[in-house]
């Protein structure tokens, strides 16, 4: 994080405060909070890849490459004892 100071007139700064108690925040909460609101969600997404540079290393794959079936294996063994009925065994009578 990077620390930023702001000079704002008593109206500003009076709205931040009111804005603040009424979140149960402090006021800079509700700086960052406008900020990612109004100003980064506005902000296009990225148009090129750079962003993933170095998400995936030369040499071997990742374990999840190399342990796909595995993996999707496990996963539906594991919804599938979610759902299975107990098992009873029957009385002889």
């Amino acid at each position: 994080m990077k620390s930023t100071q702001i000079y704002l007139t008593e109206a500003e700064h009076a709205a931040l405060q009111r804005a603040a108690e009424r979140a149960g925040a402090s006021m800079t909460a509700v700086i960052r909070e406008l900020i990612e609101n109004h100003l980064l969600a506005n902000e296009p997404p990225p148009t090129d890849l750079t962003a993933l540079t170095g998400a995936a290393g030369p040499g071997r794959p990742t374990d999840i490459a190399t342990q796909k079936q595995q993996m999707l294996d496990e996963a539906l063994y594991a919804d599938f004892r979610r759902h299975e009925r107990p098992f009873r065994v029957a009385e002889s009578k």
